[in-house]
């Protein structure tokens, strides 16, 4: 295995070591040799026999300043520092969850990536930026970037009726039938229910689908309000296949994975389980963990995988190191690695706020937020002054978020899969996480967001028990 140590001088002379890719995994000496030969130490105990075979280490070298937590991409004047890895860890045993792995972005740069915990419940597996992690409904963004690919090309319009591109479209309204259009799809105000046939289903096509929604009753009324949908988006996806002749998963893959060089990243479950079989079996991946009734344990990728027909909704797997690329692309209006991959004003459409949301969803995104809305697959709203697009993920949840004014974007997932009787617990945990790590950034006065938002699900739990 190899290991990259830091050593740093602090104020008082003391030389201290550290391995970033061990979470407390610290050493300290009177000289360089003697912090780096005890670090060597402190890894072997915490690995045991997984440290002892070939070992490499490197030293980065010395700094005369106040202790930093430092990694491979970690900039010098990176404000996450080890009482942020404090932070971190104490969030963790304080909500029971076993691991989560962060990305920052800066001014088009990757900035700071870094895994706390373990991948597995009961296991001592160490989470890095190639660990596979499921971002679920952040597969959003990434359809409505998809549609975007073929709005510059002409290929489709945002107000185009979804009648246009499927014929076969029919709800039970026949003027929602006939006026449903993809920006309707994206912004979740069509009045479509939330699943049908299940996330996961071989068995269950589209046309399935096309004939369940012909009789069902609309959850709102037509343009009525924001009604989250992943029927929207399956459908949305759809659209993406009729229009570019090719399935959603292949245009993604194509498209929108292969320019940014996301290549550790999969279009769904369906497609990681063609790679490389049964997600449980992979190496360096997310295992869902569960709770039940206070206890945690280890959980089944079967619980949690988004495939077929819903891919276009949640389905991509990914890694901290690969969506820091689309978070850059984002941030970069389009542009990456010197080619344009969408227009700048396309971005701007879909980052613009469309719909209001129910007032609800702040207590999952952010307290202090006075509105929220949703865009062309992002929800917005303002935090400290600033502008904030994003999109959360479920099952093993996940924050994907932008800050365009501070070209700053965070990611931030967990393979926690806790949902009852809080069905948000385990997300208000990784929202805690960004938006310390945003705060970070702004230079913002610290916030305990991790206990806030504990208190939050402790009431929420306490209603649903009721």
């Amino acid at each position: 295995m190899r290991f990259t140590i830091s050593i740093f001088q602090d104020e008082d002379g003391m030389f201290i070591a550290e391995c970033p890719a061990i979470p407390g995994c610290v050493s300290q000496g009177q000289t360089e040799k003697e912090a780096g030969e005890n670090i060597q130490k402190a890894i072997k105990g915490c690995l045991k026999v997984r440290a002892e075979k070939g070992m490499q280490l490197i030293t980065i070298g010395l700094a005369t300043l106040a202790l930093l937590t430092a990694c491979a991409r970690q900039a010098p004047a990176q404000p996450l520092d080890t009482r942020f890895d404090a932070y971190v860890e104490k969030t963790l045993r304080d909500w029971q969850a076993p691991g989560v792995v962060i990305s920052v972005v800066k001014d088009g740069k990757h900035v700071f990536t870094k895994g706390y915990g373990t991948r597995k419940v009961g296991e001592i597996l160490l989470v890095d930026e190639n660990t596979l992690v499921q971002i679920a409904s952040h597969t959003k963004p990434i359809t409505a970037a998809a549609l975007a690919m073929l709005v510059d090309e002409g290929k489709l319009s945002w107000d185009d009726p979804i009648k246009k591109h499927i014929p076969e479209f029919q709800l039970s309204d026949p003027y929602a039938t006939e006026k449903t259009t993809i920006r309707d799809l994206l912004t979740h105000r069509a009045g479509l229910p939330g699943v049908l046939g299940g996330f996961n289903n071989p068995r269950y096509s589209f046309n399935d689908l096309m004939h369940d929604i012909r009789t069902r009753e609309p959850v709102t009324g037509f343009r009525e309000r924001h009604s989250y949908s992943s029927v929207g988006f399956a459908i949305a996806g759809e659209v993406v296949a009729r229009v570019s002749g090719m399935s959603w998963e292949e245009f993604v893959t194509q498209r929108i994975l292969q320019p940014l060089g996301m290549s550790s990243s999969y279009a769904s479950t369906t497609r990681l389980w063609q790679d490389r079989g049964d997600p449980n079996n992979v190496e360096n991946i997310f295992i869902p963990a569960r709770k039940n009734a206070g206890v945690v344990s280890v959980g089944d990728w079967s619980e949690c995988s988004c495939g077929y027909i819903y891919a276009s909704a949640g389905g991509v797997i990914t890694t901290a190191d690969d969506i820091a690329k689309w978070m850059i692309m984002q941030l970069q209006e389009g542009e990456y690695g010197g080619k344009l991959l969408i227009s700048a004003e396309t971005i701007r459409e879909m980052h613009a706020p469309q719909v209001v949301m129910n007032i609800n969803w702040i207590d999952l995104h952010n307290p202090l937020a006075h509105f929220i809305t949703y865009g062309l697959g992002w929800v917005s709203y303002v935090y400290r002054g600033r502008k904030i697009d994003e999109h959360p993920g479920g099952w093993m949840n996940s924050f994907v978020t932008v800050v365009p004014e501070e070209n700053l974007g965070v990611a931030v997932c967990t393979n926690a899969y806790f949902s009852s009787p809080d069905s948000w617990e385990s997300l208000r945990m990784v929202s805690a996480l960004n938006l310390k790590v945003i705060d970070a950034f702004l230079g913002a006065s610290e916030t305990d967001w991790s206990t806030e938002f504990l208190r939050i699900h402790q009431e929420e739990a306490a209603r649903q028990a009721k």
